[in-house]
């Protein structure tokens, strides 16, 4: 039930999202440079969560060929504005993607919406889509716990889990990711957390 409230709450509200989040902001146009030279020009890229498309569009600027996923049938409409690349509705936790068909898997801002047990699900898919030798970049929010939290610019609410670094990072390597690199810094009026890791070990 939690994915489907929040599918719905981002229907409703996709057109004042893509607004308010038009611009990339410096520290994910940095994260995707860094991105880019851990896989590769022209790498296969999974983004999963693709929203309105803006982090898509931004790495097929940079040359990659990116598939889009996400739950919400509105964020896809108003990503196909500005993505060129497939776009498809599926839930991160049963992605119906072959496996080992992608160098990497961007995923901004779309794990903190599960419930913390439900993201070893999602991290499994991931992991199960790229080749072996793969890059992840995860991006969640710092903090502690989990709820719902009323939108700032809708009558909506959406559900947020929140992360510390350690926490995260356990996390990854609970579900077979080795963190090459990781930071928190600022964006808007939250901190975030960055990990860059890599699929390279079995699941502990």
């Amino acid at each position: 039930m939690t994915t489907e409230q929040t599918r719905a709450a981002y229907d409703q509200i996709v057109t004042k999202y893509a607004a308010i989040n038009a611009a990339m902001p410096p520290e994910l146009a940095t994260a995707a440079d860094r991105f880019l030279q851990l896989i590769g020009p022209g790498a296969r890229v999974l983004d999963v969560g693709c929203g309105a498309g803006r982090d898509m569009a931004w790495l097929e600027g940079l040359g990659l060929t990116v598939v889009g996923t996400d739950f919400s049938s509105g964020m896809l409409a108003q990503a196909s504005s500005l993505a060129h690349g497939s776009l498809l509705q599926m839930d991160m936790r049963r992605l119906g993607l072959q496996a080992g068909q992608f160098q990497g898997v961007w995923c901004c801002a779309s794990l903190l919406h599960l419930p913390k047990r439900r993201a070893p699900l999602a991290l499994a898919e991931m992991r199960r889509v790229l080749l072996p030798s793969g890059v992840l970049f995860l991006s969640v929010q710092e903090g502690a716990g989990e709820g719902w939290e009323k939108c700032p610019y809708a009558d909506v609410e959406r559900f947020f889990a929140r992360y510390s670094l350690e926490e995260m990072a356990e996390l990854l390597a609970q579900n077979g990711f080795t963190v090459l690199e990781s930071s928190s810094n600022e964006g808007g009026l939250r901190r975030w957390l960055q990990f860059f890791a890599t699929s390279s070990c079995a699941p502990r």
